[in-house]
């Protein structure tokens, strides 16, 4: 499928316009209502449901962010206002969660008596905190 892609791009990339991928009829680029149009009528072509322009917006900039690229970052390319618009976008799962919870527990090699804890005694507390009993 990525084959297919990289070629129907390939084959696009001649007939795009000097500034825009994707040109308009008029002197700019394509207009979201048109882009959306485009992408609902391929979908349902291909019986493909539950995608949206929208969708890829979000799945996108929740990506950028779990490869660790800056908030602020992905802020000025997504084009939200604010911090707080952003993060309503950005989807956490239970897994990115629990992962940054233990991260929390692995930063102190201390017990709570203040004994430094062997490698065994670390995991088995790492796993007591993504499994509890």
């Amino acid at each position: 499928m990525i084959e297919d892609l990289r070629r129907l791009l390939v084959e696009y990339y001649p007939l795009a316009g000097d500034d825009y991928l994707f040109p308009g009829r008029s002197d700019g680029h394509i207009s979201e209502d048109s882009a959306a149009r485009i992408l609902r009528t391929a979908c349902q072509q291909l019986d493909i449901f539950g995608v949206s322009s929208h969708s890829f917006r979000r799945t996108a900039l929740t990506q950028m962010s779990n490869a660790g690229i800056p908030l602020r970052v992905i802020q000025e390319i997504s084009g939200h206002r604010n911090l707080e618009q952003l993060q309503r976008y950005l989807e956490v799962s239970d897994d990115q969660v629990l992962g940054a919870a233990a991260a929390l527990s692995m930063l102190s090699p201390m017990a709570s008596n203040g004994v430094e804890l062997d490698t065994d005694q670390k995991q088995k507390l790492e796993i007591d905190a993504h499994y509890p009993r």
